[in-house]
Order: C-alpha cells, then structure tokens, then sequence
C-alpha cells in the first residue's frame, strides 16, 4: 500500500494514477495532519510526501515520522521541485530514504518506489516485480505503451495549465520487417541501439517510449515546433554519421520522422496529440 501526500489536486491525481497502473493499493491525504492521521490507521508500505504541504510541510511530518519508533520503519520518498535541493539534503538527513523531483517521470516514480519497498522488505515480492514487462520494454529499456499514455495525459495537462508547449516526435523503423527476416535473434539489439541513440538526440527531461513495434515516441515537454525541428536535425545527423546505431551488419535500419506540437496543432488532449502525430507518420509511410 503506497500513501501519496500532495495538497496539489492534479500531482496528487496523477501519482495516485501511476501507483495505481503498477497494481499498488494507494491511499491520498492532502496535508500534513492528513499524513499522520492515515499513517495512524492504515501503515503504509511506503509514502510518497510532498514538502510544501499546509498545516504540517513535509519536513515537519518526517521528522515526526521518523521519531516514532512504530513508524519509523516506513520508507518515506519526499517530492519537491528539482531547484529545492537544500530541502532533499535535509530530508535525507532527516531519515528520508529517497526523492522525487517535478515535473515526474512515470517510470522513475514507480522504479523509486519498487526500491524503497525492496531495501525495506527485501525477501517480499511486490506487484512491480510481477509487471514489470509493462512498465519497461524489455529489448530497448524505453518505456511501453502504458507508460506513454500515461506520461501523455499528465504532460498534456500540465502543459495546458501553464501554458507551455507540448511536442510529440514519432520515429518509425521503415525496414523492420526486413531487419527481423534477416536475422531475428539480432533485431532486438537494433532497436536498443537506435534507442540508445535517439536518447543521445534530447534532454534528461524527454521521454522515450517504444509505442508500436517498429515506432518510437518522444515526449518532449514545454517544446514547441522549432524546439522539434532542432531534435530532428540531430537524429537526421545522428543517422548520417552512422551514431543513431553501432550495427554495421546489413541491412541497417531507414527511418520516418514526424512530429505534432500541442499548440500548433491544436491539439485537445494527449491523447489527440499522439493521433495527430500517427496521422502524420502513417501518411508519409504510405506515400
């Protein structure tokens, strides 16, 4: 059972969400006394605490967690934004056992909590264990499709709320077919190479998800058209100069690029976003 603490309504949706889509139990409180009080009567597995809480921030809660004895056990993960990083500081020192800056990365809140949960109970078997297939595509260390939809709904909404762009690039492998007939057990290595690359193409706050078999999507947030058009001159160089992939066996891969940016295209939601994008690529692949 994961307790998420976020006075926040939308972060605290969306880590309820993420819990619940790696099959945890979760429970909500929006403020420090609502912390205590849930603490009291249910024990948590482990807490996801937001910093900035009213009546008690999460500071204070800490270390009024860690000072009782029955509680303290508790692997507690704080959540602040990636510029408070005396707060993470003190946080460990107040007995935190890890944190988790904003905005999130789906995969890293779930593979933070699956950590606390092992360093705490290390012979217990939890439900990520179990699913992690659908958490992370086994071949190419990207995220699956479940990730994607899920990282697409909280970016999207996220950019809506402040007013940032949204920028989603589709990478088709056009030959894959052809990649799987020449050699089946090496098909795998190609895409994790060509992952690899196109990670080297964006930022740390990019997502990369393996969406079909043969596409990757890359959620770039607060990136508008322009933003998208220098990623693409990267992977377009990064494929001439043969760094999107080590493979030198034939046939090397040939790829399709596309993108859709929430603001041009006027997109409704991330879901849309996503649509809008395919409607591009699969245009293109056809012609």
């Amino acid at each position: 059972m994961v307790l998420v603490a976020d006075d926040d309504p939308f972060n605290l949706r969306l880590l309820q969400e993420v819990c619940e889509a790696a099959d945890y139990g979760v429970l909500t409180a929006a403020d420090g006394t609502e912390v205590l009080d849930v603490v009291a009567r249910e024990r948590p597995d482990v807490v996801l605490l937001d910093l900035d809480m009213p009546k008690l921030d999460g500071l204070e809660v800490l270390r009024i967690l860690k000072a009782d004895a029955h509680l303290a056990r508790i692997p507690v993960l704080l959540v602040a934004g990636t510029d408070n990083v005396d707060a993470h500081s003190r946080g460990i020192e107040l007995g935190a056992e890890d944190y988790l800056t904003k905005p999130y990365r789906v995969f890293e809140v779930q593979q933070r909590i699956r950590n606390a949960l092992r360093a705490s109970s290390p012979h217990a078997r939890y439900p990520m264990e179990s699913i992690h297939p659908q958490l992370v595509d086994p071949a190419t260390r990207t995220g699956t499709v479940l990730q994607l939809r899920l990282a697409l709904d909280y970016e999207f909404t996220r950019a809506a709320r402040y007013g940032h762009p949204l920028t989603c690039i589709l990478v088709r492998i056009d030959n894959f077919t052809e990649l799987q007939a020449a050699d089946f057990s090496k098909c795998d290595a190609v895409l994790a190479e060509v992952a690899s690359g196109l990670r080297n193409c964006v930022r740390a706050v990019d997502h990369i998800f393996r969406s079909r078999q043969d596409v990757f999507s890359l959620l770039l947030p607060e990136t508008d058209g322009d933003g998208a058009a220098v990623v693409l001159r990267r992977i377009e160089t990064a494929c001439e100069e043969q760094r999107l992939w080590n493979n030198a066996d034939e046939p090397t891969p040939t790829i399709t690029m596309c993108f859709a940016s929430s603001v041009q295209a006027k997109a409704s939601s991330g879901d849309h976003l996503l649509e809008l994008a395919e409607q591009k690529l699969f245009g293109k692949a056809k012609s």
